[in-house]
């Protein structure tokens, strides 16, 4: 069965790597990105920087931590989906003008938030406003990271996703198992918002298909901070159809992420 990771962290240094669960993975390495994929079958990798700043200050703005992800995606078009990791705490035109270098010198796809990291709310559109006017024009997906209290809470997340009706939301983790409940109701809500299960538990993921729907749930690992392994046996053990596991697997992810369509 084909599948596409839609939710892959680019590696860090050696050091740090070393005491991964995926320690090959190193960033500025775009064959080692191969190399995952391969060993997962996955045809396709949705591929950004890390969460938290690489090098402060000389990369507060993660412009170099993306530019490693832009080289992996101009390297390898047809297998590494490049997302950017976006601040928007730099204000409105060093945000459009980042998005808009990305998008075109290495065709970005989507842009990565942690609100918690960077020190906003995602539902203040002064801040988020200019980020996501760029991801409505560019047709980009917007990924923010979910569960962590106080400012990474699907329930403000909902409220970007109402305010841009026509941008696709994913929320990571379906709310990390504590809010869980919140990224249903986001869900249930919006149909814009869509989640992946990368970290979820597996009574979480049967929990948002019954309450949300198969069709918004896509499959992701989380690399290199867990297993595919993992993440591939949870879907195994949870009784879904391979219809069911098609669209987990990669139909969904396709769709979301604009893969085996033009841009």
């Amino acid at each position: 069965m084909r599948v596409i990771d839609a939710h892959m962290h680019y590696g860090t240094d050696r050091n740090v790597a070393a005491n991964t669960c995926v320690p090959y993975l190193i960033s500025g390495d775009p064959d080692s990105v191969i190399r995952l994929l391969d060993e997962e079958d996955a045809s396709h990798g949705v591929l950004f920087p890390h969460d938290r700043r690489k090098s402060p200050p000389w990369d507060a703005d993660y412009d170099k931590a993306n530019a490693e992800v832009g080289e992996a995606a101009r390297r390898y078009p047809d297998r590494i989906v490049g997302v950017a990791r976006i601040d928007p705490t730099f204000g409105a035109e060093h945000t459009t003008n980042l998005i808009e270098r990305y998008v075109g010198e290495w065709g970005c796809r989507g842009l990565k938030l942690v609100a918690g990291y960077d020190f906003y709310r995602p539902n203040d559109m002064k801040v988020m406003g200019p980020l996501l006017d760029q991801a409505e024009k560019h047709d980009l997906t917007v990924l923010f990271h979910s569960g962590d209290a106080p400012r990474d809470l699907p329930y403000l997340q909902a409220q970007a996703a109402k305010a841009y009706p026509k941008v696709r939301f994913v929320l990571a983790h379906i709310g990390m198992h504590t809010f869980l409940w919140e990224a249903i109701l986001a869900c249930q809500e919006y149909p814009n918002i869509f989640v992946d299960m990368s970290q979820a538990y597996p009574f979480d993921i049967m929990t948002f298909i019954r309450n949300v729907s198969v069709d918004r749930l896509q499959y992701g690992t989380d690399v290199p901070y867990q297993s595919p392994a993992v993440e591939q046996l949870k879907l195994k053990v949870i009784g879904l159809s391979d219809e069911e596991l098609e669209k987990v697997f990669w139909r969904n992810a396709a769709r979301i992420w604009r893969i085996d369509r033009q841009s």
